[in-house]
């Protein structure tokens, strides 16, 4: 009886090392299954200027001025972009306040209204880094209608 115990748990203890060993991950599969799509980081040649894959970068992210310049050229335009809101808002009382009088509205504002709702929209793609083209002033005021 007591053999048959002790191959028992010599059968258990070979069934449990067998599924500890298959569970077991090597450094190789580890480094696959945390990037994404099992891609090692020396395969990510992304060219995305803003963005790091590991952390020795992502220090010197840090010391980078272009990323420091865009921060401040975002928090310009975001402060800026509640402006744009504001006029863009003031802009649609006075065109229903011609409606109300004139039964038409003011033709220029139309226009004006159109440029500053593009304007709005370059910010925004700006500050969700969705364009590398920093909006007006440093380019064009927009015309009246949006280019995709």
């Amino acid at each position: 009886m007591t053999q048959d115990n002790n191959n028992k748990s010599e059968k258990e203890e070979n069934e449990m090392t067998k599924k500890s060993e298959a569970e077991q991950v090597t450094p190789e599969e580890k480094s696959e299954s945390n990037t994404p799509e099992g891609n090692t980081p020396e395969d990510n040649t992304d060219d995305a200027p803003y963005f790091t894959q590991d952390e020795s970068s992502t220090k010197k992210s840090w010391e980078k001025k272009s990323i420091w310049k865009r921060g401040l050229a975002m928090l310009g335009f975001g402060f800026l972009a509640g402006f744009v809101r504001l006029s863009i808002t003031l802009i649609a009382i006075f065109q229903f306040l011609a409606l109300l009088f004139t039964e038409e509205p003011n033709k220029p504002l139309i226009k004006f209204g159109q440029s500053l709702n593009t304007y709005q929209y370059q910010i925004n793609q700006f500050l969700t880094i969705n364009t590398e083209e920093y909006p007006f002033p440093f380019a064009d005021f927009p015309e009246s209608t949006p280019e995709n």
